[in-house]
């Protein structure tokens, strides 16, 4: 902004031409010139402000704070907002005006009242965190609406398992769940049951590995006995709802032709899931599954990864077992690193179920509170797991460099940058960059 310069005699001409709040104060603060409105904002008259300092005015927090002391300090433009007594906000702009000298003769002020748009201010502010906070909630179901019960969901794979399985849980079809026994199956069923058209009816499972052929068809389709008493079976249970076959893999095909026999009969009353451990087109392969059956239940196969193929699910869920049964029993547990390693690097055919079982086991037996390898039980530490430890002729230098490399590998499997890597190794992470140059390990980067 270009200075501008105050011309003798002219002031009383501009001042009475404005209907605003204006004041005009001499080089020493003292309020020379006022318009008929100026005051009204401090609950004064103008009169009352005629010959006042405005220094006076702002000790006395009338003027809170003085615009023409920043003008004066800064020798140009200043805005700056006030607070009344009557605790309004003002926004008060100075300009300086300046004489032939260059010098300032003058201070000319104007303000308005913005306590409204102070007002509107903090109810933006307001309304912005509230915009967050719903932001926040929305991430929180939308991540929650991607989480079976209980069915851990950290890496992506899983996620993508999930995703699958919303996609397809609103229709009537039937799906198959394959997997490793404890990877979490009847989880899924649950999930894809509550997030279907038929979710306000009955969850129903069948555990098919532990019915005899003998009672197979009582327990599935009831049986009459006399003339007005039936026994109800699990399909006249699972109506309007789903009919979850557990271990389907498990039914003998005697047992498979009364199934197709019975899901025939009930012409799409109930949903129908199954689980296997075995993928049922290798069971076709090997003539173990009826192929009625194979294309009645195969419309939505969804492979369900064994543990250790989701390395942040099992980093997620050796965690949340020892937060969770430690509250359980009371106890104050931790995992050393090399316990913690060596339990990333086990291979859990158990899965969930397992994890939960060793972790259970050493947190009760062990009588310290850091928990290292030798609170593993002991089928856990197999002589295969020890061969690293051995010299077997060779220098121990070599040795050691063996088991070094073995556990940088066995990080590096388990983590996702050189930063992790450092912080669960304990060492810079420049040292780690350089272990894995020494043993020609691939860098996973940042």
């Amino acid at each position: 902004m270009k200075d501008i310069y105050f011309l003798k005699n002219a002031d009383e001409e501009v001042i009475d031409t404005y209907d605003e709040d204006i004041i005009i104060t001499n080089r020493q603060g003292r309020i020379i010139k006022v318009t008929n409105i100026s005051g009204s904002l401090y609950d004064l008259e103008p009169h009352d402000l005629l010959g006042q300092s405005v220094y006076d005015l702002e000790e006395r927090a009338i003027f809170s704070p003085a615009i023409t002391p920043l003008v004066l300090k800064k020798r140009k433009k200043a805005i700056t907002v006030q607070t009344t007594p009557n605790d309004r906000k003002v926004l008060i702009t100075g300009i300086p005006l300046f004489n032939e000298y260059h010098d300032i003769e003058y201070v000319l002020s104007y303000s308005y009242e913005v306590s409204e748009l102070f007002m509107l201010q903090e109810y933006l502010d307001e309304l912005y965190d509230e915009m967050s906070r719903i932001k926040t909630e929305l991430a929180n179901m939308r991540e929650a609406s991607l989480n079976a019960d209980g069915f851990i969901v950290r890496s992506q794979t899983t996620r993508e398992l999930l995703q699958k399985v919303k996609k397809v849980a609103p229709y009537d079809a039937d799906v198959v769940l394959q997997g490793e026994q404890g990877v979490g199956k009847s989880k899924i069923a649950h999930y894809i049951h509550t997030n279907s058209k038929r979710k306000n009816g009955p969850f129903i499972t069948m555990n098919c590995s532990s019915i005899p052929d003998a009672i197979f068809e009582r327990e599935l389709a009831g049986k009459t006995s006399g003339e007005h008493h039936q026994d109800i079976g699990l399909a006249d249970m699972a109506q309007s709802g789903t009919l979850y076959l557990e271990g389907v893999d498990h039914l003998s095909l005697h047992a498979q032709h009364i199934l197709i026999k019975v899901l025939k009969a009930y012409n799409d009353q109930f949903r129908v899931i199954a689980s296997t451990e075995t993928s049922l087109t290798q069971l076709m392969t090997e003539k173990k599954i009826r192929k009625d059956l194979y294309y009645e239940l195969q419309i939505v196969p969804v492979y369900i990864p064994a543990l250790r193929e989701r390395s942040e699910d099992l980093k997620y869920a050796i965690d949340q077992y020892k937060e969770r049964l430690c509250d359980k029993y009371q106890l104050n547990r931790k995992f050393s690193k090399e316990l913690y390693l060596a339990l990333l690097d086990l291979d859990w055919p158990g899965n969930f179920f397992e994890v939960k079982h060793v972790i259970e086991r050493m947190i009760v037996q062990s009588e310290s509170e850091t928990l290292t390898l030798n609170d593993l039980p002991f089928e856990y530490r197999g002589d295969e797991n020890m061969e690293a430890y051995k010299l077997n002729g060779a220098p121990l230098n070599t040795v050691l460099e063996n088991v070094e490399k073995q556990i940088i590998q066995n990080v590096k499997n388990h983590s996702k940058t050189t930063t992790e890597m450092a912080e669960i190794l304990g060492i810079s992470q420049p040292s780690v960059v350089r272990k894995l140059k020494k043993y020609s390990i691939q860098d996973k980067g940042e």
